[in-house]
């Protein structure tokens, strides 16, 4: 290993031979020492992980929110009242809201918007308060997007959330996000046999293994 010291830790992976017995020894003897930093919860592990990981989750995510939130290519208003265009959408990636009268858009201009919140809105709020987002599989990111699509991405740790909150705040939890979702439903109103069936099809989808 040429110029190695210790405060240059990525010439270590640079160098690596993994038929040289001498690294694996110090491998092995880093990874005894580490302890802690080797936790799926380690920051460095989020980070390279989140670097790495497939983006079909993204994918996914999407066509679920398609299926139960439906299209509508002129605005109109939603059950909070509020103007929405599109695959649910209440405001175009510039940030403007949507507005009656605005024009028209075509099914693959709401794809474009309802693609870019996932990416820049969404998902970075998950990443952000989630502390288990990293460890999860890419159909649990998917389901917990759709859920956060149309309960609000900063639903973690809020008021109200306490149920879901629990089940995704460490891995032995994880069991208990089906049925925490099916609390989401708002009881008692015009939605809620809607909402059974999107909550249904989040917590399937959370338990189905990735193929």
């Amino acid at each position: 290993m040429t110029n190695w010291t210790p405060n240059k830790l990525r010439d270590f992976f640079s160098h690596y031979d993994f038929a040289n017995p001498n690294h694996q020894r110090a491998v092995d003897m880093l990874q005894r020492q580490a302890g802690a930093l080797m936790s799926d919860n380690a920051e460095w592990v989020k980070a390279f992980r989140s670097g790495t990981e497939d983006p079909a989750y993204l994918f996914t995510a999407a066509e679920i929110i398609k299926e139960f939130e439906g299209f509508s290519t002129t605005p109109y208003k939603c059950s909070a009242g509020v103007w929405t265009i599109g695959f649910g959408n209440t405001y175009y990636p510039d940030g403007t809201l949507v507005q009656p009268g605005d024009r028209p858009i075509s099914k693959e201009t709401a794809v474009k918007i309802l693609e870019n919140h996932i990416d820049n809105v969404i998902v970075p709020t998950l990443r952000k308060t989630i502390p288990t987002w990293e460890i999860m599989g890419a159909n649990q990111k998917a389901a917990i997007i759709s859920f956060a699509y149309n309960l609000g991405s900063n639903f973690y740790g809020t008021s109200g959330f306490d149920t879901i909150t629990r089940a995704l705040s460490k891995k032995e939890n994880f069991p208990q996000v089906p049925a925490a979702l099916t609390l989401y439903v708002n009881p008692g109103s015009t939605f809620e046999r809607g909402l059974r069936r999107r909550r249904k099809s989040e917590g399937d989808l959370w338990t189905k293994p990735v193929t």
